[in-house]
């Protein structure tokens, strides 16, 4: 077991966006069609099998080290929390060692008013920018994010029924790939990291440059700790999906 400890926050890239999201969302659907998520599957909490296991203080999921990327791809549901609190759910490249980051996801955040999450890209050391908000909890969500040629990116995003692909010129030669539940910093600090109910993400999937496909099964699992307490730990279901599961501080 080899301690790992990612200070990557929500909030970093020279990013370039060729269009207004904010604008631009939802927009003309022109690609659009409703994202078709299976049911949750059931599943048990197991010892973790013997093998690489990293631990870190903001993130929980998997990470990938087969070499260069040039896509990664993931599903997943709004989550629904059960105690007040952040949280991000997002798949990235680069990052894992990496400086530059390009990722993108979800963020909800409990309010006064209620819960809230949007959806949002980043590439680090650029903030993030928000694409849509008011997500309900449930939403299906789908993000893929793909290499298009030198520093030519392609993030497809969707949400719901809508469906947007965001081109953005980012220089990245990344050589990790990033399924990811995030305790994030906000205004430089950790959020209040919540309990919730379990996150299960789909079609969990990468490719490298050398056209190989990568899965979650085939990547190391990150445990997130809080003071040495595990807060939130991933769970395999199958070779492209997994389970990120909440536990209580003691």
């Amino acid at each position: 077991m080899r301690p790992m400890y990612w200070i990557v926050a929500i909030g970093f890239g020279l990013l370039t966006i060729n269009a207004n999201p904010l604008d631009s969302w939802p927009g003309l659907p022109i690609h659009s069609h409703p994202v078709t998520l299976p049911l949750p599957e059931p599943f048990s909490v197991q010892s973790p099998p013997e093998g690489p296991l990293e631990i870190s203080r903001n993130w929980a999921g998997y990470v990938s080290n087969h070499g260069t990327y040039q896509s990664i791809e993931a599903s997943w549901r709004i989550p629904k929390l059960t105690s007040p609190g952040s949280l991000a759910v997002w798949v990235g490249l680069g990052g894992a060692p990496q400086q530059r980051l390009l990722q993108a996801g979800t963020l909800t955040k409990d309010t006064a008013t209620g819960t809230e999450t949007i959806l949002w890209i980043e590439g680090l050391p650029e903030p993030l920018k928000p694409i849509a908000q008011n997500l309900p909890s449930g939403e299906a969500v789908h993000v893929a994010i793909y290499h298009v040629k030198s520093q030519e990116w392609a993030l497809d995003l969707q949400a719901g029924s809508y469906r947007q692909t965001y081109d953005v010129q980012y220089s990245l030669n990344p050589r990790s790939a990033e399924w990811i539940v995030e305790d994030p910093l906000i205004n430089n600090q950790f959020a209040t990291f919540p309990r919730f109910q379990n996150i299960e993400l789909f079609y969990a999937t990468a490719k490298t440059q050398q056209g190989q496909t990568v899965t979650v099964q085939q990547s190391t699992p990150i445990d997130l700790r809080i003071d040495g307490v595990i807060r939130a730990a991933p769970a395999l279901i199958n070779a492209t999906t997994f389970a990120v599961t909440s536990t209580s501080p003691q």
